[in-house]
């Protein structure tokens, strides 16, 4: 597991040190820098899977349009952006770190550093990283390079020659798995999703904003029926009125439908509530999650769901975290401004101080993340003040946080 990230001129993250649970729970006001943080751990995660920072398609993109030149603080290029990750056996050393510089050749790695089984592999200008290979020798790697030295020894992955020194490599990659970030909209979960035809067609996926769920539950009700009937009946338990999860396909695609007991036939999603639908993708998700080497990253998983319901939802992302439910346990972390939800958590003390997270911005050092300093001083705080806005306003935030 992930247990602690560092982030360097990355958006907000002018100097930010993060140390993660199994479940996090992040609170702030708008703007603070929760979603940067959730930004930042795509973004690591992406570099760590074979992204390339420039390459002949273009440069590293987070996002369609949003390229290293935004992301870095105070858009100042010159600024390094500096990646650290410590994992459960790491002690007071990174198992891994990276950094990103542009040179004249555009933004390049230009140093890492990871831990392997064997001791350490490090490259950086002055010290090449060098493997075998069958036809062409010993191939040579040294930085300013276009990607982590996952992505730029894959073209070897399966040469017998190199495959001995850059298997460390591949492994530390699987073990640090991949971040996704969603914050779901109800309206792009309810919406057709056609399926792309072709010999060369793309599968299709689901949208950080949830769209694409249907093709993808559908696909699973005939792949791995098993998991599919969890989903359902997770979905029945909770929503008493739902009976089946359907589909209806037609020229514009498939749309996700129920089946209730207040309608013979199935109800497309549009007239069902955000709740049901929300829910309905929140399942998928964990569901499907495949283990600790997955990092979900939920933005307000409260929304569309009634106040009564969420100790419900705080207690199914505790057990999918911990492994009680699920494939296996899975690293999530929530961002959040209900009071809702917050009030849920004080009612696990445990939680409350070791899970919550509290993030603010301040102008000229940018994000701050923090930890609460006791449950005593952290319940006085959350019990005197309804919501996060007001505790923020009240001033009173920082005397809770170390």
């Amino acid at each position: 597991m992930l247990r602690k990230v560092e982030f360097e001129n990355f958006m907000s993250l002018k100097n930010v040190s993060l140390d993660l649970r199994p479940l996090t729970v992040f609170i702030g006001p708008n703007a603070s820098g929760k979603s940067a943080v959730f930004k930042g751990l795509v973004t690591f995660s992406k570099l760590m899977n074979r992204a390339p920072v420039r390459g002949p398609q273009g440069e590293f993109a987070l996002e369609d349009g949003v390229t290293l030149d935004d992301i870095v603080w105070g858009g100042n290029s010159g600024l390094p952006i500096r990646f650290r990750a410590w994992f459960d056996d790491d002690v007071e050393e990174p198992g891994h770190t990276v950094e990103l510089m542009k040179r004249a050749e555009g933004w390049s790695v230009t140093r890492e550093k990871l831990r392997t089984s064997d001791g350490w592999i490090e490259v950086d200008e002055g010290k090449p990283f060098n493997h075998a290979t069958e036809r062409v020798g010993t191939k040579e790697h040294r930085p300013p390079l276009r990607g982590t030295l996952r992505y730029v020894v894959h073209p070897f992955f399966n040469d017998s020659a190199a495959r001995p020194t850059i298997q460390p490599i591949i492994e530390f990659s699987e073990r640090f798995g991949q971040t996704w970030r969603y914050r779901p909209s109800a309206s792009d979960i309810a919406r057709f999703v056609r399926r792309p035809s072709g010999p060369h067609a793309r599968p299709t996926y689901v949208g950080e904003n949830g769209s694409g769920l249907a093709a993808e539950l559908q696909a699973l009700q005939g792949s791995k029926r098993d998991v599919f009937e969890k989903i359902e009946k997770a979905i029945c338990d909770l929503f008493p009125h739902i009976r089946s999860i359907g589909f209806k396909t037609d020229w514009q695609g498939v749309r996700l439908s129920f089946m209730t007991n207040r309608s013979e036939d199935l109800l497309p999603a549009p007239q069902e509530s955000d709740g049901v639908l929300i829910a309905t993708f929140l399942y998928w998700r964990l569901y499907t999650a495949g283990g600790p080497s997955l990092r979900v990253c939920l933005e307000e998983p409260e929304n569309g769901l009634y106040p009564f319901l969420l100790g419900d939802r705080f207690q199914l992302l505790k057990n999918f975290a911990s492994g009680e439910q699920g494939p296996g346990p899975v690293q999530i972390l929530i961002a959040t401004h209900s009071r809702d939800l917050l009030r849920t958590v004080k009612t696990h003390p445990a939680s409350l101080v070791n899970e919550i997270r509290v993030v603010d911005f301040v102008p000229g050092s940018g994000t701050s993340v923090a930890s609460l300093s006791g449950y005593r001083e952290a319940h006085k705080l959350f019990e005197k003040y309804g919501n996060v806005g007001d505790l923020w306003q009240s001033g009173e935030v920082g005397g809770a946080l170390r």
